[in-house]
C-alpha cells in the first residue's frame, strides 16, 4: 500500500528490484506488449510465495497473450484483439492482474472475490499507460496484509493510482506529471514503491 496515499516528501530513488531492473539486458525484451514479474510456483499456487521465479507475459500481433516461467511451459493465457500496451503482476494468491490498452481504452483485468471470477474494469476516458505491481512481494508482508496490488496510470497530465484493498474503486491523485507517460512501477532497492515516467515526444 502507499502510506498516507501520497508520494514521499523526499524522493528516495534507486534501482528497481529484479526483474524490473533488467531493462535492456540481452535476455529480456521489455516492450509495450511484453513484461516481466516475480511470481510463485504456478498460477493460483501461492505456496512458495511471490518471489520464487521470474514470469514473462508477451503478446503477438493477434493479441494472443502468452505466459511462461522457468520450469513452466509457455501457454496461451488470453486473447485481447487490438492490444497495444500490457503490464501484469500477481496478487497474493498468484492470480494474474493485467493492466492494458485495448483499442485505445485502458483496462484492468483482475480477480474479484465477490463473483469469484475475473472481471474487466475500464479506466476513465483519457487514461494512458496503465501499469500494475504487487508493491511488496515478501511473504512477511502478505501474512500481515500490508501489501497491495497497485494500479497506476496517467490522465490529463496527472499521475493517479488505485489499490486492490479498495477493489480498485477509488482514484487517488499522486502528482502532476505534465506530458509524461508511465513506463514502470515496482519496488526499488530501498524498499520504496517507485514510478518511472518518460516524456511523450
Amino acid at each position: 500500500m502507499i502510506p498516507m496515499g501520497r508520494l514521499s516528501t523526499t524522493p528516495v530513488p534507486s534501482d528497481f528490484v529484479p526483474p524490473d531492473d533488467l531493462e535492456g539486458a540481452a535476455t529480456f525484451e521489455f516492450g509495450p506488449i511484453s513484461d516481466y514479474e516475480m511470481g510463485g510456483k504456478a498460477i493460483s499456487d501461492p505456496s512458495l510465495g511471490n518471489q520464487d521465479r521470474v514470469w514473462r507475459m508477451t503478446a503477438n500481433e493477434l493479441g494472443e497473450v502468452y505466459f511462461y516461467a522457468e520450469e513452466n511451459p509457455e501457454f496461451l493465457f488470453i486473447t485481447l484483439p487490438g492490444l497495444t500496451e500490457l503490464s501484469f503482476t500477481f496478487d497474493q494468491n498468484m492470480r494474474p492482474v493485467l493492466a492494458y490498452v485495448q483499442n485505445g481504452v485502458a483496462r484492468l483485468r483482475w480477480y474479484n472475490t465477490v463473483p469469484g471470477d475475473y472481471v474487466v474494469t475500464d479506466l476513465p476516458a483519457g487514461s494512458i499507460s496503465p501499469r500494475v505491481s504487487l508493491d511488496d512481494k515478501r511473504q512477511t508482508q502478505t501474512a500481515l496484509g500490508d501489501n497491495d496490488v497497485i494500479l497506476a496510470y496517467v490522465r490529463n497530465g496527472n499521475l493517479y493510482y488505485r489499490q486492490q484493498r479498495d477493489r480498485y474503486e477509488n482514484e487517488y491523485l499522486l502528482a502532476a506529471v505534465g506530458s509524461a507517460k508511465l513506463i514502470r512501477i515496482g519496488m526499488n532497492m530501498g524498499n520504496r514503491l517507485q514510478f518511472l515516467l518518460e516524456e511523450i515526444l
